[in-house]
């Protein structure tokens, strides 16, 4: 439920900057809210990861990747509205060497046999 609520706020962060600064009262700032929905969506995104693959580094790898691709997105998007011409190429930068991260990992995991806590329970009560 919790990653559901940062997804949705995220999104509305993102998506509407201005309808979420009225409805919290709150000066509106474009990227900001921009990069704080994207920091929500990321973090929702490796909370929902952790559920289906029990590894931390992987669920933190793939929470900063998403995080690092939307947010060079922000900066491509904003870049009239200040910033640097070279953000969105060091954050992708950032993007492409957690991603590489997330496919290392997930290859390693992959190549460990299953520990006792996740397997089927059913194949080892013979």
């Amino acid at each position: 439920m919790s990653a559901g609520v940062l997804i949705g706020l995220g999104v509305w962060m993102w998506g509407w900057p201005a309808s979420f600064s009225a409805y919290v009262n709150f000066p509106i700032h474009v990227h900001f809210l921009h990069d704080m929905g994207v920091f929500h969506i990321g973090l929702a995104t490796g909370m929902l990861v952790a559920l289906f693959r029990r590894d931390a580094i992987y669920a933190v790898l793939l929470g900063f990747t998403v995080i690092c691709v939307l947010h060079a997105i922000n900066h491509v998007i904003d870049l009239d509205i200040g910033g640097n011409p070279s953000d969105p190429y060091l954050i992708a930068g950032q993007a492409v060497i957690s991603g590489v991260g997330v496919w290392l990992r997930g290859r390693q995991l992959a190549g460990q046999p299953q520990r006792a806590d996740t397997a089927d329970r059913s194949t080892s009560s013979s």
